[in-house]
């Protein structure tokens, strides 16, 4: 007896569900796509004709004692490949800097084998060499190019703009010229400007570029310019270990687009983190960021007893800062205006290289004599950033009322410097500071300004404890050690860091 077939007329069977033709097609070449940059970007790529002393005294004991990340690597080699013991040696080394480093609970182990552990070098073998790809060196890239530096790795830095008051005392920024067809869409769109979202070389220049420099870790600053998204295919065709960084939330909206990219790089095995600090820490969820913190430009010698130095009276303010309309400035004049009772003295010091930055600067005088503060503001302009640490030192209070700032780091480098800060309520980095309304302000309103400054310099003994809030909190948040050990997470075949600060 033939058993009926149900679901389809006259007892035929039915046919199984398919997707429509380009939904099927379309989800293939996503998972091609993530297939194809996951293997890219997990490939072990090694320079093993890189010269590296195993030591005295090494044997197969030492080589096995590196764990597995070597036989990995090893395993990985085509077989007609004969290694002797130094290349396997130099094989498992360079895999430990990832791997050997993070156990499976997430805790890091110290490192081990190092020449000199509290002078913080490292073994030749234990360098890594990291490339940052920026559309300017803003200042806020020296505090970790300094401890990259400092911890014996290299340090290289690609850019499509410069400034004038750049910091280039410890690396110069390689100037990428752009192509033909950068320089077509930039006259096209009217941004025939160096720093334009536009202005990108070439792919194939670039690829070049990447092969000569040959970087273990390529930090790209975000994805919306072109010259990023060069950077990241090149680094992805290549199988390099790209890492993206940007200025965003730490804990982006859901569904925004800051989540949706962030949650795209994570399906594709990218590392990305961001320097603006996590409210609430704990593991990373998809679309989170990882929090990478600013650190301090000067060498920690430089610094050392800044932060006691003796309280000048009356107060110093100052102000550091672009001179554009949305940082500020005539909030501030219009707000100490208010307080014009109380005594201070207000410095504004920033970059004037152009005839807009120069009209600038003359019409802040004009209305700072308007609102009768002109006897007490001074004016230091283009001075370079090495040099920043005296300015900042010269001063009691910082002062930043920026409209939505993304990621200011004036803020940052006062606190070091010993200063206290204010700073908007919106700002980026308004969680490297104290907690509290005693130090930060509604950028629109130059009355809750003026009530946040005169509640820091009505007295001495209330400046002073200020100041050293602002450095407590800063030093416990952006220490140098905290920050190189955040940054060799990024090593290859290194197991990803799954907590935010």
């Amino acid at each position: 007896m033939r058993r009926r077939r149900h679901g389809g007329r006259g007892g035929a069977a039915a046919k199984p569900h398919r997707p429509s033709g380009w939904r099927f097609g379309l989800c293939r070449s996503i998972a091609a796509l993530c297939h194809f940059v996951r293997g890219r970007m997990l490939r072990p790529r090694w320079n093993t004709s890189q010269s590296v002393d195993p030591g005295r005294g090494r044997d197969e004991a030492a080589f096995e004692n590196h764990g597995a990340g070597g036989r990995r690597l090893c395993s990985a080699l085509p077989g007609f490949v004969r290694m002797d013991r130094d290349l396997r040696h130099r094989l498992g080394r360079l895999a430990r800097i990832g791997g050997g480093l993070c156990g499976d609970d997430s805790g890091f182990a110290p490192i081990v084998e190092k020449a000199n552990p509290h002078g913080g070098r490292y073994l030749k073998a234990d360098v890594l060499r990291y490339l940052f790809c920026l559309p300017r060196y803003h200042t806020n890239a020296v505090p970790w190019v300094r401890i990259l530096t400092s911890a014996g790795h290299h340090v290289a830095v690609d850019v499509v703009g410069t400034s004038v008051t750049e910091n280039h005392a410890l690396v110069s920024p390689n100037l990428m010229a752009p192509s033909a067809l950068s320089r077509m869409i930039m006259r096209r769109r009217s941004s025939n400007i160096p720093n334009s979202p536009f202005s990108s070389p070439g792919v194939f220049s670039y690829w070049k570029r990447l092969r000569a420099e040959d970087p273990d870790i390529v930090i790209v600053r975000g994805v919306t310019r072109r010259f990023s998204r060069v950077a990241a295919l090149c680094s992805i065709l290549q199988g390099r270990r790209l890492v993206i960084y940007d200025q965003e939330d730490a804990t982006p909206r859901a569904w925004s687009g800051t989540w949706v990219r962030r949650a795209v790089f994570q399906g594709l095995g990218i590392p990305h983190f961001t320097s603006r600090l996590s409210p609430n820490p704990g593991p990373l969820r998809v679309g989170d960021a990882m929090s990478l913190p600013f650190g301090s430009p000067f060498e920690p010698a430089r610094t050392e007893g800044l932060e006691s130095r003796p309280l000048q009276w009356p107060p110093r303010i100052l102000m550091v800062a672009k001179y554009r309309e949305r940082k500020g400035h005539s909030l501030l004049l219009r707000a100490l205006s208010a307080i014009s009772s109380m005594p201070f003295s207000l410095t504004f010091c920033g970059e004037e290289a152009t005839h807009a930055d120069t009209a600038f600067c003359q019409a802040l005088r004009r209305e700072a004599q308007a609102l009768g503060v002109a006897d007490r503001l001074r004016f230091r302009n283009n001075i370079a950033h090495d040099d920043m640490i005296s300015v900042f030192s010269g001063h009691d209070l910082l002062i930043l009322p920026s409209r939505a700032e993304p990621a200011a780091v004036s803020p940052i480098e006062a606190a070091w410097a010993g200063c206290a800060v204010l700073m908007s309520r919106d700002s980026g980095t308004r969680h490297y500071m104290p907690e509290g309304a005693a130090f930060d302000f509604n950028p629109d309103d130059p009355h809750d300004i003026a009530r946040a400054v005169a509640g820091l310099i009505a007295r001495p003994q209330d400046l002073g404890p200020a100041r050293d809030a602002c450095f407590a909190r800063i030093s416990s948040l952006a220490n140098d050690d905290e920050i190189l050990r955040l940054f060799e997470t990024f090593g290859p075949d290194r197991a990803r860091l799954h907590t935010r600060r």
